[in-house]
C-alpha cells in the first residue's frame, strides 16, 4: 500500500470516528445545558413583601397612641416600628386618638398615598359606646376601601378589640373585624385573649409616659404581647 493510500485510509478512519462520536457529545452539552436552565427555577421567589414594607400606616386610639406603656418606646406601635424600619420602612404615618371611635379615625383629613401596609386597630371605643354592628360594619368597610382607594396594593393587618371576651359586643365586632378585613385580602389578629390575661392590665395609678394608668389599657407587658403577634404575623426580624 502506497503512503498515498495509507494516508487516505486513515482520513476515512478519523471522519468515521468522529461521526460516531457526534450523538455523545451532543448528548454532554445537552445534559449540562438543562442543568443550567433548571438550576434558577428550583430557587424560591420571595415575594415583594418578603423585602419589607416601605411605607406603613398605623390607625388606632388610645392604644396606638401608647398609652399606659411605661415610655411611649415600649408602646406595641414603637415597638413594631422600630422592626419595620429593621427592613427598610421608609415612612410611617400614625393617625390615633384616644377616645376615638371607628369613624372619627376613617373621616380624618390626613390619607397618605401608596402604602404598602396599614394595621388598623379600631373598634375598642365602638365595644365601650355599643355602636350598632351593622353600622360598625359599613364604617370598617368604607374605611379599608378609602385607604384602598390611595394605595392599590396596600396590605392590611387588623387588630381585635381590646376588651372582655365574653360580652356580646365585643364577640360581635371582632368578628365584623375579622370577616371584612378577609374580603379585602387582610390579616386578623385578635386581642381579646390578651386583654384576658390580667397581668396585661394595670395596676392602676402607676406613673406613665401618658399620665396615671387604669386597669382597662394594656401596660409595658400589654403591648409587648400584642407587639410580638404583629411582629410574628409580618414575619419581622425577633432582634
Amino acid at each position: 500500500m502506497s503512503l498515498r493510500q495509507k494516508a487516505a485510509l486513515s482520513l476515512a478512519l478519523l471522519v468515521v470516528l468522529a461521526v460516531a462520536l457526534v450523538p455523545a457529545i451532543q448528548g454532554i452539552v445537552s445534559t449540562h445545558s438543562h442543568a443550567d436552565e433548571s438550576s434558577p427555577s428550583a430557587m424560591p421567589t420571595p415575594t415583594s413583601r418578603t423585602q419589607g414594607y416601605d411605607r406603613v400606616l398605623f390607625a388606632g386610639d388610645s392604644i396606638s397612641v401608647g398609652r399606659d406603656a411605661r415610655l411611649l418606646p415600649e408602646s406595641f406601635r414603637a415597638i413594631t416600628s422600630r422592626r419595620l424600619k429593621a427592613t427598610g420602612t421608609q415612612s410611617i404615618t400614625t393617625i390615633a386618638k384616644s377616645g376615638a371611635k371607628l369613624n372619627y379615625i376613617a373621616q380624618s383629613k390626613t390619607m397618605p398615598k401608596d402604602l404598602d401596609l396599614a394595621i388598623i386597630e379600631l373598634g375598642t371605643n365602638d365595644a365601650g359606646g355599643k355602636t350598632p354592628t351593622d353600622t360598625f360594619r359599613k364604617e370598617y368597610q368604607n374605611y379599608l376601601k378609602r385607604i384602598r382607594a390611595h394605595s392599590p396594593s396596600v396590605d392590611f393587618v387588623c387588630l381585635g378589640v381590646w376588651y372582655r371576651s365574653e360580652t356580646r359586643i365585643a364577640k360581635a365586632l371582632d368578628t365584623v373585624i375579622s370577616e371584612t378585613c378577609a374580603q379585602n385580602g387582610g390579616i386578623f389578629i385578635p386581642l381579646s385573649d390578651l386583654y384576658a390575661i390580667t397581668q396585661n392590665r394595670g395596676p392602676r395609678g402607676t406613673k406613665t409616659w401618658k399620665g396615671k394608668s387604669d386597669l382597662f389599657h394594656p401596660n409595658t407587658q400589654g403591648h409587648l404581647a400584642i407587639a410580638n403577634r404583629l411582629i410574628k404575623e409580618l414575619s419581622l426580624p425577633s432582634t
